[in-house]
This record gives structure tokens, C-alpha cells and sequence, in this order.
């Protein structure tokens, strides 16, 4: 059977001038340079501004008064430093949720997401002590348990990883991030057939995203299965047709010959056995 998934098609600085009455009449003028150092001032065109030479320095103007109110309690925080994280701004996030979890260290949701702002900025095992105390105050979400995989993947620790995405899909067997990562993580490994069965389900629960099906491309293809790969690669293009990786995969992938003895794979078929070895994994 062939890959069998369909898919559904972000002052303008004036000069100053003194007159002196007296036999020589003089005139100076000064400039300094400023070096600019952390956000720059909006009110500044340029960094470079004239000396003031009048007795009396010049008022500044007054800075603007926001209307928005400022966080004071935990869920507050939480929500300044999720918008935070969501435009990138990893810095002022991780001071958010901090300051979300010093006010409430039971605020599952911050200690979660400063866990994503440390591991995106290589802080592994930091992360992880955060992720330990959620999971300790709510095991019931495989979101902990996902990120834990990272924490540990991130340090490493590849078998520690492994048990921890099993643990997020037996937690929610519709994770479909946890099954991504665990396949993705056998890839790394060099465990492409193991790869087959988590990438494949993530798929058949989420058909919508162009690194799954980029993922299971990778696996096909390291398991001699070029057509089926092909087909993957161009999935995830139909997903995304910027993806570069799935390109680039693709025009590699189609200089391949396939060998003819070669078994053809069966996706319904390796969803279903990696379905049932789940079921174990509950035991």
C-alpha cells in the first residue's frame, strides 16, 4: 500500500548664541556624542545631540502615562509573559513567569511555559525543575510530560526522553506533538522503523502540519522506502509550500531508485501495530 494520507489544503537642535558687550565679541558651540545602550529612545532621531549651553536645562517631556493596568497577580503575569513568548520576546517572558511563580509557586501554567523559554534558550536542566514541579502538582496533562522529553532529550538523556513521550501518550493518546517528538527522537537515534508508527499516527490525528509529514518522509526514505518518502515530502508541501526541508528532501529523494525487492509499506497497518504496542505501555 502506498503513503495513504490525504491533506487538507504570519528637536530639532537649534544653536545657541550668547552676545557679550565688550570689546571682543565671542561665540562657542559644543557637541557630545550619546552611546545608546538598551532600547532606544523614541524620542531621539539620532544619537547624536547638541550641547545645552543655556543657564537653565530644558524641562524633558513628561513621560506617557499608560492606561493599561499593571499585573499583580500570578495569572496576570502569566498572561503578560504567554504574549510575551508568543512574539518572541523571550527575556521579558521568562521575567513575567518568574514573577508569576514567586507569587504563586502552585501556577502550573508558568512553571510550564518558563520551561519552554529556558530550553529555547539552552537552559536544559533549569527547565527541567520547573517541569518537575508542575508534574508533581498535576500529573493528569501530558503537556509535562512532553516538555520533560525535551528537558531530557536536550541533556542527552535519549532513554529518560523516550519514557517520557511515552508517558505524555499514554497520558493523552491524541498528543500528537508527543508522538512527533518520540519519532522524531528515533530518528535521531537511528531508529527509523521505530520512527514509522508514532509520525504515521501523529498524521492520521493531525494532517495539517508540514513537519509531520517532513518527519515520516525522513523515515520512509532511511528505510529504503523512496516512492512512499516522495509522497511524504510532497505532503508536507502541500501543507506548506515554503517548507524548505520537505524541497530539498524531495528533490534528493526522487534521484533514488528504489530496490524492486523492496516490500511496499503498509501505514494503516503500522499505525495499528504501534496502537496496540501503546496499549501496553498502560499496563
Amino acid at each position: 500500500m502506498r503513503y495513504q494520507f490525504t491533506i487538507q489544503p504570519a528637536r530639532k537642535a537649534g544653536r545657541g548664541s550668547v552676545l557679550v558687550f565688550a570689546a571682543i565679541v565671542s561665540a562657542a558651540a559644543a557637541s557630545y556624542l550619546f552611546a545608546a545602550c538598551g532600547e532606544r529612545n523614541p524620542d531621539r532621531a539620532g544619537a547624536e545631540e547638541t550641547a545645552v549651553t543655556t543657564p537653565s536645562p530644558v524641562p524633558a517631556p513628561p513621560a506617557p502615562v499608560s492606561n493599561t493596568p499593571q499585573p499583580t497577580t500570578a495569572p496576570e503575569f502569566y498572561k503578560v509573559g504567554r504574549d510575551a513568548w508568543r512574539s518572541g520576546a523571550f527575556a521579558q517572558a521568562e521575567s513575567a513567569f518568574v514573577q508569576a511563580v514567586a507569587l504563586d509557586s502552585t501556577h502550573v501554567k508558568s512553571r510550564l511555559y518558563l520551561s519552554r523559554v529556558l530550553l529555547e534558550t539552552g537552559r536544559a536542566e533549569e527547565a527541567l525543575s520547573h517541569i518537575d514541579a508542575a508534574i508533581a502538582l498535576d500529573s493528569s496533562s501530558s503537556e509535562p510530560f512532553r516538555l520533560q522529553g525535551r528537558a531530557y532529550q536536550a541533556l542527552g538523556r535519549n532513554d529518560d526522553a523516550i519514557s517520557a513521550f511515552k508517558r505524555a501518550i499514554v497520558t493523552d493518546s491524541g498528543d500528537v506533538w508527543a508522538l512527533n517528538n518520540l519519532g522524531s527522537l528515533y530518528i535521531t537515534l537511528g531508529r527509523f522503523e521505530d520512527a514509522l508508527g508514532p509520525i504515521a499516527r501523529a498524521i492520521e490525528l493531525e494532517k495539517n502540519v508540514a513537519i509531520f509529514h517532513n518527519n515520516l518522509g525522513t523515515a520512509l526514505e532511511k528505510t529504503g522506502h523512496y516512492t512512499a518518502a516522495a509522497e511524504a515530502y510532497r505532503g508536507a508541501l502541500a501543507v506548506e509550500g515554503t517548507y524548505g526541508p520537505a524541497a530539498t528532501n524531495l528533490a534528493r529523494v526522487e534521484q533514488l531508485k528504489e530496490d524492486p525487492a523492496t516490500p511496499p509499506v503498509d501505514l494503516a497497518a503500522v499505525v495499528q501495530k504501534f496502537r496496540d504496542e501503546v496499549a501496553t505501555w498502560k499496563q
